[in-house]
This record gives structure tokens, C-alpha cells and sequence, in this order.
């Protein structure tokens, strides 16, 4: 069944309702600049520098969050400005492991044509001392926005260094789909399926945050006409952010 983007306004109204009701519950949230706002191994910006504003607040087992992002008339988006990433989720413990399920709504501003579209994801975790290992998948259903469905399955690991403010991560992830319009597919799917890597070192000493990433695809060396696609922005690179927290 196809999504159509009217889901984006319940999901909004109840992060609102959430996040009224928990001001004084945990509250955090942060500023960051970034030489590229990458996901997946895809620029979001168009290869520019992006800036980015994020809160979050936690209710109990509940968590509910918005980040808004600018993307620089990004062709992958219609030259979308700007987009806001509301997400709602559950956290819960089973034995050592700690699970967590979330719906995220991407709604864009100032596109070209209607570029909203829904997520639905699933993450497990695992901590041993300074390391921690996850797994999950994020689910994007059918939808005129991109062109069909989207799947993203993914594995990463994180670990402190004792006695320094460094941490090193590393993910892998896999997207995959069905197409209903090629054209619009590329959009999260340039090529068709691909793998993605990303590598990072971060420095943390509140309220600072900077992180070198390098990150990559597998592309192979074709064209396509989709204007979505964005290929000059989705190759190896290496990124550079900086955030406050509060």
C-alpha cells in the first residue's frame, strides 16, 4: 500500500504533545556545522557545508526529537533549503541487550515539488565495557517521494579509548528497494542497490564535539538521468563537524 505524506502530520502532532509534556523531563540538544551533511554515503547538501540544530526529550521508555538541517538546494531533495527530521521512539532493555524502535518524518522546505516522506526503523545494541555494537533496519514504504520503498540495514560499532576524550565508529550499511519510478528512486537509490562505510574519530569534551568521518559507496562508474541522483557528491570523502551541546 502506498504512503501517501498526510502520516507526516500525526507524527508531528504527537512529537509536539510529547515534547510539551516533558519540559521538565530530559531535555537535551546541540548545534553542529558539518563540511557536508552526508547519509548513507549521499550528500544532503549538494557537497556544500551544512549547518544543523537539534533537541531532544526523553519520557520515561518514550523519546521524542527534531533535527532541522540545511540542504542547500540540494538536487537530491528539488532544491530543497532545509529539512526537519521529526522523530518519535521507544527504548526498552531485554537482558544485556537494549532495543529501540522509531518513525521518523523528513519534511522538506522550499523544493521544487513535494519531497516529505516516512521511515520506520528498528535498532539493537550491545555494550562490553568501551565498546558498543549495534544492528538495525530503517524502512522507508512505498511512496511517490521516492519512487517506491527503501530498505537500510545496517551494523556499526563504537568505542571509547580509556583515558582520552577520543572515540573511533565504523558502520556498514546495504540499501535496497523496490521502484515504481526510476527517476525518483534515485533519489535514495542512485545506481540501484548499493553498500555503504563510513569511519570515524571523534574528540569529546563537553560541550565540544569534532569528528572526522570518512565515508564511501560502492558505486561503479555509470551515469544516470535522474536529476535526483546527485552522482559528483556520492563518492569517497572525508568529512569534518563540529558541535555544541547543551
Amino acid at each position: 500500500m502506498r504512503v501517501t505524506c498526510s502520516i507526516l502530520l500525526p507524527v508531528a502532532a504527537i512529537a509536539s504533545v510529547v515534547g510539551g509534556a516533558a519540559r521538565a523531563q530530559d531535555l537535551s540538544g546541540g548545534v553542529e556545522l558539518a563540511t557536508d551533511e552526508s547519509r548513507r554515503g549521499l550528500s544532503w547538501s549538494g557537497g556544500r557545508v551544512a549547518a544543523s540544530a537539534d533537541a531532544q526529550v526523553s519520557v520515561g521508555i518514550v523519546d521524542a526529537s527534531a533535527r532541522i538541517t540545511s540542504t542547500r538546494n540540494s538536487p537530491r531533495h528539488a532544491g530543497a533549503d532545509a529539512v526537519a527530521d521529526l522523530e518519535l521512539g521507544v527504548t526498552t532493555d531485554a537482558g544485556p541487550f537494549r532495543l529501540r524502535g522509531h518513525v521518523t518524518a523528513h519534511l522538506f522546505t522550499g523544493a521544487r515539488e513535494r519531497m516529505d516522506y516516512v521511515e520506520l526503523g528498528a535498532r539493537g545494541s550491545y555494550s562490553l565495557g568501551p565498546l558498543q555494537l549495534g544492528a538495525g533496519a530503517v524502512y522507508a514504504p512505498d511512496q511517490s517521494a521516492i519512487g517506491g520503498d527503501n530498505l537500510y540495514v545496517f551494523a556499526s560499532a563504537n568505542a571509547g579509548i580509556p583515558t582520552t576524550p577520543l572515540s573511533v565508529s565504523a558502520t556498514l550499511g546495504r540499501s535496497s528497494g523496490n521502484a515504481d519510478d526510476a527517476v525518483r528512486a534515485a533519489r535514495l537509490r542512485p545506481l540501484g542497490s548499493y553498500t555503504d562505510w563510513r569511519l570515524g574519530v571523534e574528540y569529546n569534551r563537553f560541550p565540544f564535539t569534532i569528528g572526522l568521518d570518512y565515508v564511501g559507496t560502492d558505486f561503479a562508474r555509470r551515469s544516470t538521468a535522474s536529476p535526483f541522483a546527485d552522482l559528483g557528491n556520492s563518492g569517497d570523502r572525508i568529512l569534518g563537524r563540529i558541535r555544541v551541546a547543551f
